[in-house]
């Protein structure tokens, strides 16, 4: 070997070991481990956990009338309780959502196909008991629930609705009575300024004791933030529509946030209307397509909607058809935020830092496509994610424990640059 042909493989080796030094190793990563699986009645288009005085219960429903009830257990397997059926067996149940008001705890979902809201008893062995159903009214906006959401402010519990209602969408607020029933506090049909045509998820906090309230819509591709008085009326705020540059919220789909030192961030991912096949669906069909993204946004303090900062798909990441979204507190500094795909059909892991910055840390890629099936539970280093697949032909629910890298040595894209629109 010719002292130029040493030298040139000498460098190819030395090339070669500074680019593995230079990619983070799958066990530096943040990572989805699977402990249980749980069998349910049909495919999963709707999940959550909720606490019932410190025994986590898992709710998951799909494409059929039945609500499939599991006990979360410490170390995260997954205990069948019941399969309780919605009215007439009619669904799917959409929008779940639990909720303690005064000494009792009642379980609310959204029958998309009923044009109702199911409110149900629950009992401390998880089990539930149909209390009352609201329907749909001329007044109301609940012909398609698609998600709910419960505040509790000084003056009593209220539920928000949302949904995909076609003719009159818009956003509704009942009263929640300490026997479950509903009572109408306030309804406003979506114009053109709101974005709340096909509310698919909401969020709320408090800043500066004042509660405030944020709508995705997916039709008309935008935020609106809320102002929740302690009588359950809200007015409008703020408002944020999709662009062709430096916003991606053309299908607005899953809403989520968290609150790091003084910071109010809201995550926002989106499922673009080029992924539809049925054009008929979407109302709004001269889009554009630059790219899929998961956006943060700001809330200032008057609940107005700051564009903060993007993480844009690339060949790193799993983020086309993004549908669920949940952010897990680790601390006051950072959080862990799980991205659910429909068409990448995986579950990307990120962290969001104090400073508004999102970026990948792992990814369980090629699981199965998930449609809004996805909850979470836990704080600090103790996270359970569970996820369900749309596929009708899972019938399945799997609960995953999530474990955490050191956060330095995590991957970075370096996609995570801060808008600078609002000077943030």
């Amino acid at each position: 070997m010719t002292n130029t042909s040493a030298m040139n493989q000498l460098k190819a080796t030395l090339a070669t070991l500074l680019a593995c030094l230079a990619v983070p190793s799958l066990a530096s990563a943040d990572r989805l481990v699977e402990v249980s699986r749980a069998v349910t009645a049909h495919n999963t288009v709707t999940a959550t956990v909720y606490d019932r005085d410190g025994t986590p219960f898992v709710f998951s429903g799909g494409d059929g009338g039945f609500i499939d009830v599991f006990r979360l257990e410490p170390d995260g397997s997954l205990v069948a309780v019941e399969r309780q059926p919605l009215v007439a067996k009619k669904g799917p149940g959409r929008g779940f959502v639990g909720a303690k008001v005064g000494d009792n705890h009642f379980f609310f979902a959204g029958n998309k196909g009923g044009d109702a809201i199911e409110v149900f008893s629950l009992a401390e062995d998880g089990t539930l008991e149909l209390v009352h159903n609201e329907h749909d009214s001329p007044d109301t906006h609940i012909a398609v629930v698609i998600t709910l959401r419960v505040l509790h402010t000084a003056e009593g519990s209220f539920l928000f609705a949302g949904g995909l209602e076609f003719d009159e969408p818009g956003l509704t607020c009942y009263e929640i009575q300490p026997d479950g029933s509903l009572v109408h506090v306030q309804s406003m049909l979506d114009n053109d300024t709101l974005h709340t045509d096909g509310i698919i998820a909401m969020y709320d906090t408090t800043i500066g004791g004042k509660r405030y309230l944020v709508t995705g819509g997916f039709q008309d591709n935008g935020l609106s933030s809320f102002l929740v008085h302690d009588d359950g009326t809200f007015e409008n705020v703020s408002n944020i529509g999709d662009n062709t540059t430096d916003l991606f919220l053309t299908g607005t789909y899953p809403v989520d946030g968290v609150t790091l030192g003084d910071n109010h961030y809201v995550v926002v991912g989106h499922r673009h209307h080029k992924y539809y096949r049925r054009l008929d669906f979407i109302k709004q069909k001269d889009f554009v397509y630059h790219g899929d993204a998961v956006s943060i946004f700001r809330l200032d303090e008057d609940g107005q909607i700051r564009p903060h900062s993007v993480l844009m798909d690339d060949e790193q990441t799993r983020l086309q058809g993004q549908t669920r979204i949940e952010v897990m507190k680790i601390n006051d500094s950072e959080a862990a935020v799980v991205v659910g795909t429909r068409d990448d059909e995986s579950l990307q892991i990120c962290r969001l830092s104090a400073d508004g910055t999102l970026r990948p840390t792992g990814v369980l890629g090629d699981v199965f496509p998930i449609y809004y099936g996805l909850a979470s539970y836990g704080e600090g280093s103790d996270l359970r994610v569970i996820a369900g697949s749309v596929d009708f032909n899972l019938k399945r629910l799997v609960s995953y424990r999530l474990e955490l890298s050191d956060v330095e040595a995590a991957s970075d894209s370096g996609n995570g640059d801060l808008a600078t629109a609002d000077g943030d």
